[in-house]
């Protein structure tokens, strides 16, 4: 675990270690969706009842196999250990106009829990998906409320009837499951949430499940076993760079104002614990096993600053500016704290 010592963190991190905005243009990306009123499905579209969100899910490990995965592979994959939350997704690539766009086709219901949270949160936006519109990311740079012809296996007009960001390769375009028949989409990829596994060992047994013709991304946002930091100042580093845009100065800021960098880690008055000063309950959401141990632990801070980041990232917070802004404020919903952690990051050299 990291020590701490009494040398400022200003200074340079020198720790010994023994162990809702209003919505922007599509050209100024933004964590809040944009969504246009959901057209009624057509009559050949049997009415799809998107459920409530009950959580967002942080996934570990995207898996995209070169063939089609049969029924019972998705089921054997799901009921690996560990295994928390999952969605399927069919992929492939669509085109438009001239360009070749990246598409996923996706149960609304399950995939919304895998998004940043804003679009996760939006009913608005995955009622729009059940009822057939397209939702592209902002880096699509696809008009909201234009629509677009789809060559695939055959063509196909559908509206953009929202605007978001989805954190996810291969997210240009996001659609519903019958569209994406409609387009040719291959049911090849699946999310997997597993906070308490290492992820070699479950690409492993996925490896043993559908064969080596298999691609996995890892969703996790750092691996801290691979690069063993000394200094809080490194894991600060480290964490952040999974994070783009994330400058480790704020990561740092943070730590300094929850827990004096691992000084005192609570529990707060509220109950929050650890380094970074988790909730419980968001704990949850966002636990990360960034030293590989098996165990994903709060009170780790090479589990605790990385699982910062993730939350930061997915609130935002790599986009800079206003979005910072709010990223921090969902860490600690009070204006000072988003100007003392601001002010603090300002002063790291």
């Amino acid at each position: 675990m990291l020590a701490t010592t009494g040398a400022a963190v200003v200074a340079g991190c020198g720790l010994p270690a023994s162990k809702a905005t209003s919505p922007h243009a599509v050209s100024a990306p933004s964590p809040i969706p944009r969504v246009l009123k959901a057209q009624p499905a057509s009559r050949s579209r049997t009415p799809v009842k998107v459920r409530p969100l009950r959580h967002v899910v942080t996934p570990d490990l995207m898996l995209t196999t070169r063939a089609p995965l049969t029924q019972a592979q998705v089921a054997r994959i799901l009921g690996l250990r560990g295994v928390t939350s999952s969605t399927v997704i069919s992929t492939g690539a669509v085109r438009v106009g001239k360009r070749a766009v990246n598409a996923m086709g996706v149960d609304p219901s399950s995939f919304r829990a895998f998004t940043p949270r804003e679009t996760a949160r939006s009913d608005a936006l995955w009622a729009a998906v059940a009822k057939g519109d397209l939702a592209a990311s902002y880096a699509a740079k696809l008009p909201l409320g234009s629509t677009v012809h789809l060559f695939s296996r055959k063509g196909v007009d559908a509206r953009i009837g929202a605007v978001a960001s989805y954190d996810l390769p291969g997210s240009a375009l996001v659609m519903d499951r019958v569209r994406s028949r409609d387009v040719g989409l291959v049911t090849n990829t699946i999310l997997l949430a597993a906070p308490d596994r290492r992820l070699s060992r479950l690409e492993n047994e996925v490896r043993a499940l559908v064969g080596d013709k298999v691609v996995f991304t890892e969703l996790r946002p750092a691996k801290i076993v691979d690069r063993r930091p000394k200094t809080y100042r490194e894991l600060y580093q480290l964490s952040a760079s999974y994070c783009p845009g994330l400058s480790w100065k704020v990561l740092a800021a943070i730590g300094q104002v929850e827990s004096d960098h691992g000084r005192n880690v609570g529990p707060s008055s509220a109950g929050a614990l650890g380094p970074m000063q988790f909730m419980p309950a968001t704990w949850a959401e966002y636990a990360v096993d960034g030293d590989g141990d098996g165990k994903a632990d709060i009170m780790n801070p090479y589990d605790a600053v990385p699982a910062a980041a993730l939350y930061l990232c997915r609130n935002g917070a790599g986009l800079g500016g206003q979005a910072l802004y709010d990223a921090i404020f969902n860490y600690n919903h009070a204006d000072w704290y988003v100007r003392e952690v601001l002010a603090i990051a300002a002063a790291y050299r």
